[in-house]
């Protein structure tokens, strides 16, 4: 088992083959884990508390091979508004939720819950269910 306690400082050597680590979202923020490449590698987590992994960070270098972490695809709500007001109208819904979002061009996205299919109807959204890797980098917090 490979074991991670600090991120690499330097990059991988020339020729070092990469296997993926496919995290999802919430797993990207997670400091304590165990889980397993691509390639069937078991790789045991143990980062400082606030270490964030984003796709594409390498995670370990080892002999002819890095670990490098990519977004897995997972259930998400994905929004398409042509008219901006309906855009931001839909960000403040469910930034007042406190639901992570992923802002792109024309597009919100945020990950699956079920409850918010009610949401969509009553304020008109056109709102739908996606399988794809969530990108969002912030963190769920309350703070008022």
């Amino acid at each position: 088992m490979i074991i991670v306690e600090q991120l690499p400082t330097l990059p991988p050597p020339h020729g070092s083959a990469p296997d993926a680590l496919l995290l999802a979202w919430e797993q990207r923020s997670k400091t304590r884990q165990q889980v397993t490449s691509q390639s069937g590698r078991e790789i045991a987590i143990k980062l400082p508390t606030g270490t964030r992994l984003p796709p594409g960070a390498v995670l370990y270098i080892g002999d002819g091979f890095h670990i490098v972490v990519a977004p897995a695809p997972e259930e998400v709500w994905l929004i398409r508004c042509a008219d901006a007001r309906m855009l931001v109208r839909t960000a403040y819904e469910i930034g007042n939720r406190h639901f992570p979002i992923e802002i792109g061009d024309g597009t919100v996205a945020l990950l699956y819950d079920h409850t918010l299919a009610e949401l969509w109807d009553r304020l008109g959204i056109a709102a739908q269910r996606a399988r794809q890797p969530f990108l969002s980098d912030q963190r769920p917090s309350h703070h008022h």
